[in-house]
């Protein structure tokens, strides 16, 4: 895997993975990211654990009504929302994050999470990195004024989000692992 710091000196992906990288957004490839780019990649993943919610809600009632049809279907509480919604977006960044450094809104806004070395993020630091944003969304206001565009879960945890359009099948990481280690 390539580090940010070999990124940045131009020892990037190979020419072949540099071609999946849209023309005009070339310039931009592992750049810190905007405050515009995560605030979006940020919706998409909320808007995603909405409709995760509102669909368990869906295959929950239809249960209750087959089992008991007579039954009243009541909307879920506030409160009951807000715990499960912050305990799928946890979850949701947690995994995406120590996986691949992407979760799908990032994915689709061409941002990636990685540490101050350039490589993703711990299982551990996924965890505090996402329970931290989640716990004070409003850290990322920070990006605004700051000239690194870093927010304050960023400083605190020493992450990184840069724009990484390059997408390699896990099967082509594991290669390239390979290749280094010999």
């Amino acid at each position: 895997m390539t580090t940010f710091s070999q990124w940045r000196r131009g020892e990037g992906p190979t020419p072949a993975a540099d071609l999946a990288v849209p023309e005009g957004a070339r310039a931009f490839q592992g750049e810190r990211a905007g405050f515009p780019s995560r605030v979006v990649a940020c919706c998409i993943d909320v808007g995603l654990i909405a409709v995760l919610m509102v669909g368990i809600w869906v295959v929950l009632s239809l249960i209750e009504l087959v089992v008991s049809p007579a039954a009243t279907l009541d909307p879920p509480r506030a409160s009951t929302l807000v715990v499960w919604g912050y305990l799928f977006t946890v979850l949701l960044w947690t995994f995406s994050w120590a996986t691949s450094g992407r979760s799908p809104g990032a994915w689709f806004m061409g941002v990636r999470v990685i540490n101050r070395k350039g490589e993703k993020l711990s299982w551990p630091m996924s965890l505090l990195r996402a329970a931290f944003c989640v716990s004070f969304p409003f850290g990322l206001i920070w990006a605004l004024f700051s000239k690194r565009n870093r927010s304050l879960q960023d400083i605190a945890l020493r992450t990184i989000v840069i724009y990484d359009w390059v997408v390699k099948p896990p099967a082509l990481d594991a290669v390239e692992r390979k290749l280094e280690g010999s």
